[in-house]
């Protein structure tokens, strides 16, 4: 799926390649009138010479309009997803690979060690200011190299125990120096609205709230506020490189956003981006998919992607008339929801010991009814699976591949009770005192401790099944709640056993390497951000796999994946990793996925493709499909 060329790389307009003259660009009527009125500059003065041409998936779109949709809490990811995907490259829009965003160009050297990247001239923050590569050095040499500021390297930017070193070679071009061979360091560093779009930020406004460039700042919390795509979108005075930006934040209650004045993408008829005027974000307190279920039937809703409970469908399709809106089905593409993430990084040694003990995690495994999970959660349309990565990536498109892939999602899965008992038994897991639960090989008890985000229905209904199903065979098992910030502390404490985390899509090096090996400091690294960031920092931080164990392995052959330099190597080296997962797994565990997932769309809601992606975040969905093109009619 993904095709590439490895060394050089020239500007593929994959959208469009129509170049428009300034005369031709027009804009939006509440931006005219600004114009008009002498506090704006003319269209043609905010937008670059050449700028980034978007073709409509329908047709080109008309101005105006009120975007309304809910998000689960003040972390605004939704919208951060909708408004701040804006890296070097962006995916297509069906995931089929990348395009050129930020970067209109770049060149690669024959052993893929350096990367010449040039920024698209003429693009504008949201207050006016030009983007330069002063912005990317500002996150290079004042966060990440500032040992004061809590900002570790982004994946791929430290290549054989060493960091890469920039080089300015004028205002729009940066010279990337590597270790030894990177070739996917742009993709790698173009997902979702993380990684490069996280770490392209505007230093002449972040600088005042940098010790470096201002004494009287005496802590980092400010800076790392608005650094943070937790909590950037809380800032109106923050400027964007988005379609829209934040006007007003009011906490737990709604976040609204307007039009960038500034923004550097046209329609192919000139039109500055977006066609929409503002998003009403409401914040939901409870239950969010229940607050979206409410508010499409109730007509209040114009397009919501996520959050949308697949129990309610249904109610959401016999209501779509009155509610004056429509659904069409994108593929959910999560390999697991919840996927059950074993942290070996523990606090607690005698735990630890048994996560990585192959015959406990097998038994966790073979205990859990993933056809009753189905029909209880998901209405039986999922597949019940291992965790395991997406059938259609690159990798297994092998005859080979394809059996691995088999093998890998369908490991462990069979529902057997007994079978679970019997490797618990050969462990020394027995219930030694009587009670009807096992205690650890050393005799002490045994207390499982599953965590979960609040307010995700499917989650919890999926963990009270399993909490059933691991007690039924005598492990005592209990659910935990914890909001994003205490699941945070508590996983850098070691503290996290087990993760239920809702959902998740990724396959190979292209997206979410770090859900099948180690590799990065995140919340949802598999065997938990310890492990990660000692891979990610090279040993600076963090804690070390085990020395030859299966993440140790997976870490090793990550290493060769990264670095190869044709599809083979590389395909060859994932498929080894996958491997391990089979013969010395289950190391993550899966339970169902890949169901459909509804998308409300309004009946005058436009431009909204009919193919697209919910699970993960590292896609950037409903960013990826340009939601600048997306426009209202305003009859």
């Amino acid at each position: 799926m993904f095709k590439r060329l490895l060394f050089v790389v020239v500007l593929m307009l994959a959208l469009s390649s129509t170049v428009l003259a300034q005369s031709a660009f027009n804009e939006a009527p509440s931006l005219a009138e600004q114009v008009a009125a002498g506090t704006l500059p003319p269209v043609a003065e905010r937008l670059p010479a050449e700028p980034l041409v978007i073709e409509p998936v329908e047709q080109v779109g008309t101005y105006g309009g009120t975007w309304r949709m809910i998000d689960q809490n003040n972390e605004l990811g939704f919208t951060l997803m909708t408004a701040g995907v804006e890296g070097f490259l962006k995916w297509n829009r069906d995931a089929s690979g990348f395009r050129p965003n930020v970067l209109e160009a770049y060149e690669w050297n024959d052993d893929a060690t350096q990367l010449t990247a040039h920024m698209r001239q003429g693009i504008r923050w949201s207050d006016g200011e030009p983007l330069t590569v002063d912005d990317y050095l500002f996150w290079w040499n004042d966060m990440v190299l500032d040992e004061n500021i809590p900002v570790d390297p982004a994946s791929g930017t430290v290549v054989n125990g060493e960091q890469m070193t920039l080089e300015k070679t004028d205002d729009y071009t940066l010279v990337f120096t590597f270790a030894g061979p990177n070739p996917l360091f742009l993709e790698n560093h173009s997902r979702g609205p993380w990684n490069s779009a996280q770490s392209i930020v505007p230093a002449h406004y972040m600088e005042q709230f940098h010790p470096k460039y201002n004494t009287a700042v005496t802590d980092t919390t400010e800076l790392m506020n608005r650094y943070n795509t937790s909590t950037r979108l809380h800032y109106p005075d923050m400027p964007t490189l988005g379609p829209w930006m934040v006007t007003s934040y009011v906490e737990d209650q709604l976040a609204t956003l307007t039009r960038n004045p500034y923004y550097w993408k046209v329609d192919t008829e000139g039109n500055q981006l977006p066609y929409i005027d503002n998003i009403q974000v409401e914040i939901a307190s409870g239950s969010v998919s229940e607050q979206v279920t409410l508010r499409a039937i109730a007509g209040e809703l114009d397009m919501q992607v996520r959050d949308i409970a697949l129990q309610d469908v249904p109610l959401i399709l016999e209501s779509a008339e009155a509610g004056n809106y429509h659904v069409i089905m994108w593929d959910r593409g999560d390999f697991a929801w919840p996927w059950l993430m074993l942290f070996y990084d523990l606090a607690d040694d005698g735990l630890e010991d048994l996560m990585y003990t192959q015959a406990f995690r097998q038994a966790l495994s073979v205990s859990i009814d993933r056809n009753r999970i189905n029909d209880v959660t998901a209405l039986g349309l999922a597949t019940p699976r291992q965790f395991s990565m997406l059938p259609w990536a690159e990798e297994f498109q092998s005859p080979e591949g394809e059996a691995l892939y088999e093998e890998w999602a369908n490991s462990y899965i069979d529902y057997n009770a007994e079978e679970a008992g019997s490797l618990l038994d050969s462990i020394g897991v027995v219930d030694t005192d009587g009670d009807g639960f096992r205690e650890r090989p050393d005799g002490t008890p045994l207390e499982l401790t599953v965590t979960m985000f609040p307010d995700d229905t499917k989650v919890s209904q999926s963990l009270e099944l399993i909490q059933q199903d691991w007690q039924a065979v005598g492990i005592k098992t209990v659910i935990n709640i914890m909001t994003w910030e205490e699941y945070t502390t508590a996983n850098e404490a070691g503290e996290v056993q087990i993760f239920a985390w809702p959902s998740a899509a990724g396959w190979g090096l292209l997206s979410a390497p770090s859900v099948w090996a180690p590799v990065e400091g995140v919340q949802w690294a598999m065997a938990g951000m310890n492990i990660g960031q000692y891979y990610q920092t090279a040993g600076a931080e963090g804690v070390p796999a085990r020395e030859g164990s299966m993440l140790a392995q997976l870490q090793e052959v990550y290493t060769r994946a990264v670095a190869a330099t044709t599809a083979e190597e590389r395909n060859a080296a994932l498929l080894e990793a996958y491997r391990i997962h089979v013969e010395q797994g289950p190391i993550t565990i899966g339970t169902i996925g890949q169901h459909p997932s509804p998308v409300i769309v309004g009946n005058n809601f436009h431009n909204v493709p009919e193919v697209g992606l919910v699970a993960s975040w590292d896609l950037g969905y409903p960013g990826t499909a340009d939601p600048e093109q997306f426009y209202m009619d305003q009859e």
